[in-house]
């Protein structure tokens, strides 16, 4: 995981969490590093997303938990982990939580993948807003650089857009592994500036369907 320790949550907590997700992946599949892209799309978003629609897509309420105590113990990590990413944008502190996979060598890599393809969740959420402002203004598109070409080296994406980039040397992919937090930080100051406009929520035309995502990869200490 990445070097900081989010607000609000110790390192033995975000364990808890992430092993708990292991045990039962919600219905997207998300694992830590997932469920803190996700909540970063959400917060860094064009308008706020009630977590009626994003807890969904982290947990299943109904089957996913053993008992009452254990339902209200990972529901309080899931709010202070959202709560942590709003109160790192707001101090610029922000860091996104990435996952590890293990070489065969024993040592360890950071992988983004997870991360990316729950933020890729998260801007699903209010997919209309996001696509037609990226159809329409090239300085959106600019801002996710950093995520996008991640996500398309990491094998996220299956599009014939994602696969003419070219792959990524360590110094491009370190340097854009850096650059991913404060791109997230400019998303959101992008649309307190810009909110969304009545016609872009309610596009008359359907946008086109998100990208095929690969399953990210296992999480690994």
């Amino acid at each position: 995981m990445s070097n900081s320790t989010p607000y609000g949550l110790e390192a033995s907590e975000l364990d808890e969490l992430h092993d708990f997700l292991v045990a039962h992946p919600g219905p997207a599949g998300l694992m830590l590093d997932g469920v803190h892209g996700l909540l970063s799309a959400v917060v860094a978003g064009p308008e706020p997303v009630p977590a009626s629609e994003w807890l969904p897509q982290v947990v299943d309420e109904e089957s996913g938990f053993t008992d009452a105590d254990q339902s209200n113990r990972i529901l309080s990590l899931i709010v202070r982990l959202y709560n942590s990413v709003v109160q790192e944008l707001e101090a610029f502190t922000y860091e996104p939580i990435f996952g590890e996979y293990e070489e065969e060598d024993g040592s360890a890599e950071l992988a983004a993948v997870g991360w990316c393809e729950g933020f890729s969740v998260g801007i699903d959420l209010r997919s209309e807003v996001w696509e037609t402002r990226m159809a329409t203004d090239p300085r959106l598109m600019d801002l996710l650089d950093p995520i996008i070409r991640i996500s398309a080296d990491e094998g996220l994406f299956e599009s014939d857009t994602t696969e003419q980039l070219a792959p990524l040397d360590d110094e491009e992919r370190e340097t854009l592994l850096r650059a991913i937090g404060g791109a997230v930080g400019d998303l959101q100051q992008y649309w307190r500036e810009q909110p969304p406009l009545p016609n872009e929520a309610n596009a008359t035309e359907a946008p086109p369907p998100p990208l095929p995502r690969r399953r990210a990869g296992r999480w690994v200490h």
